[in-house]
């Protein structure tokens, strides 16, 4: 049985159509971003170290095709710790299984065999990087000593 001409008119362009979005739809999911997700629950055990001020999120480009979550965290620590704040921190943290990986003058960078994909650094909110407007204003709202509160980072 032959095709005839009206029919492969409408059967060439449907053939291309699908054809293309075949070959699209493989090329996405090949190519797709890679996306590193901080996991969630990873949070509550740095939530638990001290009274939560604000949070944030933001998801970098890190090379190629492949990009990172993170998260940001301003805590205060109760009980009048002052001098050694990242000291209170890493004992808090300690707890829950982190250890210290590296330690520079006013931050520290931690690391834990429950959560291997993820890279906490704490540094003190005095001696923190740029801050979001929503955590500045959630720390100006929270009217509680800044040397009291430390600025975390986990990213996935």
């Amino acid at each position: 049985m032959a095709l005839s001409r009206g029919r492969v008119f409408v059967a060439l362009p449907a053939a291309l159509l699908l054809t293309t979005g075949l070959v699209l739809t493989a090329l996405y999911f090949t190519f797709a971003p890679d996306v590193w997700y901080v996991d969630p629950a990873v949070l509550p055990e740095l939530r638990a170290i001290g009274r939560v001020v604000g949070e944030d999120a933001e998801t970098a480009h890190q090379w190629e095709n492949s990009y990172v979550e993170f998260k940001y965290l301003v805590l205060h620590l109760d009980g009048g710790v002052k001098d050694e704040i990242l000291a209170e921190a890493e004992q808090r943290l300690s707890r829950s299984g982190w250890h210290v990986s590296n330690r520079v003058p006013h931050k520290i960078s931690l690391e834990s065999a429950g959560w291997p994909e993820a890279i906490l650094t704490v540094e003190r909110l005095e001696e923190a990087g740029a801050l979001s407007d929503e955590l500045r204003e959630a720390v100006a709202a929270a009217e509680l000593p800044v040397d009291e509160m430390v600025y975390v980072t986990v990213q996935g």
